[in-house]
């Protein structure tokens, strides 16, 4: 995802685990983990590896999700699931988790 995505125009920046700024607006990514997913000969030849974006807004969030998704698929992963939307009390932000795989030749 790179430190920022553009979405209609608007700079979102994006972060690994933790945003320290104090924009109303940003992503945060985390890797989740990654498992063995083919195995031969004792040795595994391919992993999956799960990552999941988190979306932070005081407002509409759909553009965002749809740019974060764009831009994974080009990238080769695919995406899983979406969470629950959520509302964050302490800091007044509207927040949603999407949920990313890719597959990894090892």
């Amino acid at each position: 995802l790179g430190e920022s995505i553009t979405v209609k125009g608007e700079e979102i920046l994006v972060a690994h685990l933790r945003y320290k700024g104090n924009s109303k607006k940003y992503v945060t990514w985390t890797i989740i983990g990654e498992e063995p997913a083919l195995s031969a000969n004792d040795e595994v030849l391919c992993s999956v590896c799960s990552v999941d974006v988190d979306i932070y807004s005081e407002g509409n969030y759909l553009d965002i999700k749809k740019q974060i998704k764009q831009i994974m698929k080009n990238n080769d992963w695919v995406w899983v699931e979406d969470s629950a939307e959520m509302y964050e009390e302490d800091t007044g932000l509207y927040h949603q988790t999407c949920s990313f795989e890719k597959e990894r030749i090892t």
